[in-house]
């Protein structure tokens, strides 16, 4: 008897959703027969993530405009081909379209949420939304219509979620990403030596941000606190594009002593450069959207042993509780302090990010994650 199909349907294979979406359907392999699909728009696979898994790209260049969604969303549909499929994100090209699927055959909806997609519209005054809508009635993927979607939420026969914020607005269960421990694992000192010497970033403090840098990232919060601490040994790396954000910050005087931005690696290589970490600082911005978020970059650095401040922001305090610091939200002068504090205290430091390694051990690993999401599948796929 062959094995169970799963189909993850992502709402846009451009987007970097792909790359958590792929770390988790990986759990399933071998025991299910994985497939991820997503509508291409006409830009392809994301960039990021174009050789970490077999996509199944479906050419949907109209999905964006009524009425051509109607037979584009079929199309989209008729390409899911799991016993149980998982709707990622509220979006009009994921959540509708699995339940048309279900509606097609027998199959079972899993709705999987990584922030809350209605934030934007419910952050909007009235006057706001309205013009909004005046502007983008006519295109069914825009954010408009995720409060839509989301009503679409209790047909699914399980939602699944980040964040327990999400899970106390949509019910169902909280499901961490879930990290490799061999591949995020801590790394021999005469390696971060090495690569230190090659960057030419020898005897310098580091913290390491790896990924795509955006205004919302609090990018910014990091280099004010170095430039209050005002040691020149101190510096933000960035292991990820230089795009105009980047080049924005290193342009202002006041950040460029602390700012190196080395660009883009290849993913496998990512954990090498994470090694270089003395700290992992992780700031998010105290808003609707960052209160249901879980970076990803949290559980790698906590598998990694390294130190790590972060923002007392959605699920971030119970997630580092024993084993790192929080401070709170846009206060540049507390983090600077506790950065200078981590700096200054290496061995207590270190003492944090061995606690950390262990916590994600035993909660947070691909292992639990994994025998979590196969008992959900499992029941799904045995009430079929």
């Amino acid at each position: 008897m062959s094995p169970a199909a799963v189909s993850f349907l992502v709402p846009d294979i451009h987007s970097p959703v792909l790359g958590p979406v792929t770390v988790l359907a990986s759990h399933l392999i071998p025991d299910y027969e994985v497939e991820i699909v997503g509508p291409d728009f006409g830009h392809g696979v994301c960039p990021m993530y174009r050789d970490a898994f077999p996509y199944k790209v479906i050419s949907c260049p109209r999905i964006y405009r009524w009425p051509d969604y109607f037979w584009e969303s079929r199309h989209l549909a008729a390409a899911l081909t799991g016993h149980v499929i998982v709707a990622v994100k509220a979006f009009a090209t994921s959540l509708p379209v699995a339940l048309q699927a279900r509606r097609r055959r027998q199959a079972k909806v899993i709705a999987y949420l990584d922030e809350w997609d209605g934030a934007l519209m419910a952050r909007l005054s009235p006057t706001q939304k309205m013009m909004r809508w005046i502007k983008h009635v006519h295109h069914p993927v825009d954010d408009i219509y995720c409060p839509w979607v989301e009503r679409l939420l209790p047909g699914c026969d399980h939602v699944l979620s980040t964040t327990t914020a999400l899970q106390k607005r949509f019910g169902g269960a909280v499901l961490p990403m879930g990290v490799d421990l061999d591949v995020f694992s801590p790394r021999p000192k005469e390696e971060s030596i090495r690569l230190r010497r090659e960057l030419d970033l020898k005897d310098r403090n580091l913290i390491v941000f790896g990924g795509v840098v955006r205004p919302h990232k609090g990018i910014e919060l990091i280099l004010d606190s170095l430039a209050a601490i005002g040691n020149p040994s101190n510096a933000l790396v960035i292991v990820g594009p230089v795009n105009e954000h980047v080049a924005a910050l290193g342009a202002n005087p006041a950040y460029a002593p602390y700012l190196v931005a080395i660009g883009p690696r290849p993913k496998a290589d990512m954990p090498n450069y994470l090694g270089l970490a003395d700290l992992v600082v992780l700031p998010l911005n105290d808003d609707l959207l960052a209160q249901t978020q879980m970076p990803c970059k949290v559980f790698e650095a906590m598998a990694m042993a390294k130190p790590i401040i972060a923002s007392a922001v959605s699920d971030l305090p119970l997630v580092l509780e024993g084993c790192g610091w929080t401070v709170p939200p846009d206060d540049a002068g507390r983090l600077a302090r506790c950065i200078q504090w981590a700096f200054t205290h290496p061995e207590e430091a270190a003492s944090q990010g061995q606690r950390a390694r262990q916590k994600c051990m035993a909660q947070y690993s691909r292992q639990v994650v994994s025998s979590q999401l196969h008992a959900i599948i499992g029941k799904l796929t045995n009430s079929l």
